[in-house]
């Protein structure tokens, strides 16, 4: 349960995730990892170390929850007269952990959200604000998924995060994960389409190109 004003409000269920099917009007909020905990989690994989890859994942699948209950504190808005109203969204999220023609290991989020939306103030139904999505799931969610995710992999299985460029957060060890972050980023690494068609939004997308490209200058590479 979550709030976007004094009182908690909980989100509508979107669709079924067994039996149903999002609106044709509903956006694909793609949540990714740090790619270079992605490239750590497959050396780990086909490297043998089931144990420490199967605490990596308990810590997205718990995250990335977490990450879709913020969704409706974040971005619980519609548009109305005199700007962004606060309002009861539909939601349903998906856990992935794999990129669709990708190698390796992908962990990501999609959390599917209604193209309109309960306007609290006097219960219409409106369009949600598309702007204000964009902006604070590159603003707040990324990095909040992002911060929490290096902060539990660090306390639980001693990861070593910080900077690899200014306003960057990726592993630090093996030095040679951030090299190969970049080397994907720069070479256009595809985001994951979704189990369904949808218009996507993908949190962080512009962040990320931009410090892959800066890790490359970095590396000289």
């Amino acid at each position: 349960m979550v709030s976007t004003s004094d009182a908690p409000v909980r989100p509508d269920r979107l669709f079924d995730l067994v039996t149903g099917f999002p609106p044709e009007d509903a956006i694909d909020l793609v949540v990714p990892v740090p790619l270079s905990l992605a490239i750590y989690m497959t050396m780990l994989e086909s490297t043998g170390h089931a144990g420490d890859v199967a605490v990596l994942r308990k810590l997205h699948q718990n995250e990335a929850s977490t990450t879709a209950q913020a969704v409706q504190a974040t971005v619980g808005f519609v548009d109305g007269p005199d700007g962004p109203e606060p309002a009861r969204l539909a939601l349903a999220h998906v856990v992935e952990e794999r990129v669709p023609r990708v190698n390796g290991v992908r962990p990501h989020l999609h959390v599917y959200v209604g193209g309109t939306a309960v306007a609290l103030a006097d219960g219409r139904r409106a369009p949600i604000d598309l702007d204000l999505l964009q902006a604070r799931a590159d603003s707040d969610l990324f990095p909040d998924h992002r911060d929490r995710l290096a902060a539990a992999s660090a306390e639980r299985l001693g990861l070593v995060w910080g900077e690899a460029v200014t306003g960057s957060l990726e592993l630090l060890e093996p030095p040679w994960l951030a090299e190969r972050a970049a080397q994907l980023l720069r070479d256009d690494e595809p985001f994951c389409p979704g189990p369904f068609a949808r218009r996507r939004v993908v949190a962080g997308e512009h962040h990320l190109r931009r410090v892959g490209q800066e890790l490359r200058a970095e590396l000289g590479t």
